[in-house]
């Protein structure tokens, strides 16, 4: 088995991204993540390289590099919940790679605790709804900059089940003073504050780097949450306004 190579898998909002963060942060070898089917709305790799810029994300287009990278380096695999892992197992199977499930604790014998070398404690997120038919809805905001405040009512009425009923959200959002955030809410988890991502303040005109979403949950109202987000962007007549309210008000801290 190839120790280096260690793919990840488990339910939604288990924890399989804050598990690699936490080992990412403890090796100084060089890093390399891959996550299948995620590269059109990247928020973990989007998350992870804002704190690891030296980390090294691999497209879809780029498996093949898999199979000649250094034995120095280190290598996840962050397989989503939804992907069917037999489809993916040939290529497991070439990798030689450990396998870790990252499971809520007091679940047992599930197809994750069978496809795995190794099962990691999780967080302890309510299962009772997992049986039931989820729905994901995702959508790409990049080049959106959005109203922090309006977000804020937007994301408290969806934890609070305004647009159906919420397991797990994610999200990467620009706001109006240039920084990036991260938001994240577990169901049956208290909800933590949004987070600031560790990226530069953008103050020109519409960002050119990812933003968008990820919703996990039952009877979603996906075309509201949709139209709420739009209606929380801020007009294209008002970002320079914005951007230049907060470039006038950095020179003054700086003056």
């Amino acid at each position: 088995m190839n120790e280096m190579i260690t793919a990840v898998t488990g339910l939604p909002g288990s924890g399989k991204t804050h598990w690699i963060r936490e080992q990412i942060a403890k090796t100084k070898a060089p890093v390399l993540y891959f996550s299948p089917q995620t590269e059109f709305v990247p928020i973990d790799a989007t998350y992870l390289q804002s704190e690891f810029p030296n980390l090294s994300v691999l497209a879809a287009s780029e498996e093949d590099k898999l199979f000649n990278v250094s034995k120095e380096s280190k290598v996840y695999l962050e397989l989503p919940w939804y992907l069917d892992l037999s489809a993916i197992e040939p290529l497991l199977q070439q990798l030689d790679c450990h396998r870790v499930a990252v499971m809520p604790l007091g679940l047992q014998n599930t197809g994750f605790h069978a496809w795995a070398d190794e099962v990691i404690p999780g967080n302890n997120i309510e299962t009772d709804k997992l049986d039931k038919q989820i729905q994901i809805h995702r959508g790409v905001l990049t080049g959106e900059i959005l109203d922090f405040a309006s977000l804020a009512v937007f994301w408290y009425e969806l934890i609070g089940g305004a647009y159906g009923e919420i397991l797990r959200v994610k999200g990467i959002f620009e706001i109006a003073d240039g920084q990036c955030i991260y938001g994240e809410v577990l169901r049956g988890i208290p909800p933590q504050e949004f987070e600031a991502l560790n990226l530069p303040v953008w103050l020109e005109g519409r960002p050119q780097r990812f933003s968008g979403f990820e919703i996990v949950g039952c009877n979603l109202e996906k075309e509201a949450i949709s139209q709420t987000l739009q209606d929380c962007s801020i007009p294209e007549a008002a970002i320079s306004h914005y951007q230049q309210q907060v470039k006038e008000s950095l020179e003054e801290v700086t003056a």
